[in-house]
């Protein structure tokens, strides 16, 4: 008798623990505030992709860095949605108002509708520390015709909160800074 008691005094301990923390999902967010450039027919078309991410990162809980060999993983915190998803089609929406486009793409495109501008990015990393900053490094290169420009950008954003939805707004202003990058090489 004293050994089932235990027992199920044990699963309603880890059961109350278990329902304790609500699980949350976050988004990225593209470019606030600006407006919207119209096409006109003397835009150009842009073509976004492939972009990789490194596969720590491309999972769906968040991921931040304690020290730099060190990552965990938030089992609370998620992302609504793939990243490697959300990222092209946050570039592609910050790019498209930067620039004069016809028409922004993601990969994969159908051959007939071959892009003027191709841009391709590799992540080298994308992650922070609550409450401290945000880095993002990336290889990005702007292609057309037979004309590539190729960089390697690293940027810094200060997490303005100990929590996840201020380390999310510091990766969406970092991705917010390389699309303005991508965006005047495109120019």
């Amino acid at each position: 008798m004293k050994r089932s008691c235990g027992i199920v005094l044990c699963l309603l301990v880890l059961a109350g623990c278990a329902s304790n923390a609500p699980t949350r999902y976050y988004v990225l967010s593209p470019l606030a505030g600006e407006t919207k450039v119209t096409a006109e027919e003397s835009c150009a078309t842009v073509g976004i992709g492939p972009v990789k991410l490194p596969e720590y990162v491309n999972r769906p809980e968040i991921v931040t860095r304690t020290t730099p060999n060190e990552l965990v993983l938030s089992y609370f915190d998620l992302w609504a949605e793939p990243l490697n998803e959300s990222i092209p089609r946050i570039l592609a929406e910050n790019v498209s108002r930067l620039i004069c486009a016809k028409e922004v793409m993601l990969f994969p495109w159908r051959p007939s509708r071959a892009p003027d501008y191709r841009v391709e990015v590799e992540f080298v990393h994308l992650d922070g520390n609550l409450g401290k900053t945000v880095s993002l490094e990336a290889w990005w290169s702007v292609s057309s015709g037979n004309v590539r420009v190729v960089r390697r950008s690293a940027y810094s954003e200060p997490v303005s909160g100990q929590d996840y939805d201020a380390l999310v707004q510091a990766e969406s202003r970092a991705l917010v800074t390389l699309s303005r990058d991508i965006a005047g090489a495109i120019k």
